[in-house]
This record gives structure tokens, sequence and C-alpha cells, in this order.
């Protein structure tokens, strides 16, 4: 599973990975923040600044990751994770948990662009960039299964006491920051012809001829608006801004939707067995999160048989239709999340892919960060209307309406100007 063929660099990534995303409190985070006295229009109130975060700062520091180096820029969001970790351990007002989640997203806008940044150009290094979505799919199947044992862990942590999640947490951030450290960097930073073949290295040939491949900041803009603007991008990247405005808005109802779900099907069973619900809700998300790591394992074998734009293009709106029942029938949430979690591991290694098989190498990182905030900018308006909705009627009618809010503009745009085109030059194609 773990490719030992692989290079050394790709193996430490999977470790990476692993250790990225401590699970341990993603089950019970909310059932914590009311414990400690927050209402739902409080969370709401940080989930929105959360996002003010993210439009800010994606494209500085996905500048920062082309400048510095994509390694170091995954640095310094692993540190930021670690911060936000230990915030959790000292938090006890509506500030103090604004800073853990403002430090976590922060983090996350350090990954965004640098993350498939640094693993593409890696694997071009070694001339088997044809293979991003196979290793990219791999390292989220590892991912996602290292979050399964955390998330049932954390369910029981946090019955025996509701601060073991995050102490929990923390450990596993120092493991995250050692195995980050251990990645190297990529040869442009490093010195290293970026093939490995002999010859000068970038920053001898930064001297002899007065050029820098690395990005300034006056060539930051041109750079970004020339690769955005590219046919094969840019109506792709307004299928991602709706893609993640539209679909990824959902998984903040997951919690309420299914918590209401089980106290009205098997919430008398639970009560008699004297099982918390926490412990439930550790278990519903861990297999929440084995469907993601079985799909995303086969992301690259998807892609080689169903073709990226038929992939890109199906497993949305599958999704999205998918939305529209459970208001009928509000146990279809169940199978309803299972095919979300599943196709969202599915189509974001394939788009990340298309991505960068059609931008340069300089610059990726700050491309991919501009793209990451269009979504965030884009989930804005949905997040704030969804919420209306969900107060007015009910969180599954909120989803409902995302979801054909996805089907139509996926409609329009595609008689518009299809998102999906074949890459020109050195890239793949689509499909």
């Amino acid at each position: 599973m773990f490719d030992s063929d692989r290079p050394p660099a790709v193996l430490r990534y999977y470790l990476y990975r692993a250790s990225s995303h401590p699970g341990f409190h993603w089950p019970i985070y909310v059932l914590f923040l009311l414990r400690n006295g927050l209402t739902f229009t409080a969370i709401g109130a940080i989930a929105s600044i959360q996002s003010v975060v993210v439009i800010a700062g994606e494209v500085p520091t996905g500048y920062v990751g082309d400048r510095i180096g994509r390694r170091n820029s995954l640095v310094i969001a692993s540190v930021l994770f670690l911060v936000s970790n230990l915030a959790y351990l000292v938090a006890t007002d509506f500030v103090g948990f604004t800073f853990v989640f403002v430090a976590l997203s922060f983090g996350g806008t350090f990954v965004s662009g640098s993350a498939s940044a640094w693993l593409y150009d890696t694997l071009d290094e070694h001339h088997i960039e044809d293979e991003f979505t196979h290793v990219s799919g791999r390292a989220g199947a590892v991912s996602n299964w290292a979050q399964t044992v955390a998330m049932l862990a954390g369910g029981v942590l946090y019955v025996v006491n509701p601060y073991y999640p995050f102490y929990a947490a923390v450990a596993l951030s120092f493991v995250n920051l050692a195995s980050v450290l251990s990645l190297p960097k990529n040869a442009q930073y490093a010195g290293r012809d970026p093939k490995g073949a002999a010859g000068t290295s970038t920053d001898e040939a930064a001297t002899a001829d007065g050029t820098d491949d690395r990005l300034t900041i006056l060539d930051a803009v041109p750079v970004v608006r020339e690769q955005v603007s590219k046919p094969a991008m840019r109506s792709f990247v307004v299928y991602m801004a709706l893609f993640g405005g539209a679909l990824v808005t959902a998984d903040i109802y997951i919690q309420p939707i299914a918590r209401e779900a089980l106290r009205t099907s098997i919430g008398a069973t639970l009560a008699a067995w004297n099982v918390p619900e926490a412990a439930m809700l550790g278990v519903l998300y861990a297999s929440f999160t084995v469907v993601s790591a079985i799909v995303s394992e086969y992301a690259g074998d998807v892609e080689d048989r169903v073709g990226t734009r038929n992939t890109l293009l199906l497993v949305p709106l599958v999704i999205a239709t998918l939305y529209l029942l459970p208001p009928l029938l509000p146990l279809l949430a169940f199978p309803m999340f299972f095919v979300m979690k599943g196709g969202l591991a599915l189509v974001f290694p394939i788009s990340k892919r298309y991505m960068n098989d059609r931008i340069d190498s300089v610059g990726r990182a700050t491309v991919l960060s501009v793209v990451a905030m269009l979504r965030a900018v884009a989930g804005v308006p949905f997040r704030v209307g969804s919420g209306v909705l969900a107060d007015y009627a009910t969180p599954l009618v909120a989803v409902a309406a995302l979801g054909a809010l996805f089907v139509v503009g996926t409609v329009v745009l595609h008689v518009v100007a299809p998102p999906m085109r074949a890459a020109t030059g050195t890239g793949t194609p689509a499909d």
C-alpha cells in the first residue's frame, strides 16, 4: 500500500499526511465548544471569521510558499497547527476559541497551494509526474485511515475526559512537525538542477544570467493572471469555486443532521445500552473517513478508467442530486454523507492533477492558493445563506438547496463555458 518502490520523499510524504490532520477532536469539537458556554450563533461567527482569514491569507501565503520554498511553507503550517491544538487546552471563551480557529485556518492557507505544488515538483524531479493522482490519492487514503483511528479514539477519550482528545492532538502535532522537517526541499530551493542532471544549480544559474526562477512580489500578479486566464483554467476555477461553495459547505451540517437522525432512529436503543452520544459520533465520523480512505486509494484508477473530465463532472452531480433526497426521507442523510465524503476524496486529488498539469512550476503554489481563495470567497454567501435557511426551516432543507444550486450552476456553466478542457503543450489530456 505504501509504494515501497517510490522515492523516499514520497514515503515521507505519506507519514506527513498521516499526521497532518489530528482527528481526535473532530467528532466532538462542537460539543466541546457548547460545553464551554459558546452558542451556535457564536460558533457561526467563528466560522465566518475563519472564511475571512482564508480569503485574506491564501494568496500571500501561496506567494510565501513560492518564495521561501514549499517545504518551508509546510513547516510554518505545522507550527500553526500545533499552536491551534495547544490553544484548545486553555481557551474558555469566544475570544480564545476564535484564536484557536484563526490559527487553524491561517495554517491551512500555508498548505493549500504549497503541499500540492511540493508533491508535483518532487514527482517531476523523478520523472514520474504522471503518477500525481495515484500518489496524491494514496496519501489521502493514508491520511483518512489515520483519522479513522483517531476519531474512534477521540470519541472514547472525550467520554473519559473532555480534554483528552486535545492532548492526543497535541502529541500528534509534534509528530507532524518532525515529519515535515524530514521532507526534502524542491530542487529549485535546494540549489539542485530540477531534473537532477549535472550542471549549474538554480542559484548559480540565477547569478549567471541575472534571473531567478523563484517568484518575486512584482511578478506574482501578472503570473497569476496569466495562469488563471488560460482557456483550460478560467472556467474550471469558476467550477471549483461553485463546487467548494455549494457542495463542501454541506459538511458543516453533518453533526446536527446526524445527531437528530440518530436520536429519532436508534436513540432509545443507545440510551438503553448506555452508549454516549460522543462515542457514536466518533464511530460515525470514523465510518465516513473509512469510505474516504478507500475511495482516495483508488482515485488514480478511477481517473485512468473513467477519465478526468467525466469524473470531475459526474461525481459532483451525483453528490448534488443526493442532497435533494433527505428532506423526503431523513434516514437518507446517512448514505448522502457517505457519498459526499467519498466523492470529495475522489474529486480533490483529480482536480489538483488537472490544475497542476496546466500551470507552470514558477508561481504554482500562488496560483493554487488563488483557486483555494476563490473557493473560500464562494463559500461565504453559501454558508450565510444556507445558515439562514437552516434556522428558518431545517439543516436538511439547507443542504437540499445547496445541491439544487450546484446543479443549476453547473448546467449554466457548461452552456456558457465548459470547465474541463484538454491541456496544451506539456500537460496531459483531460480524459
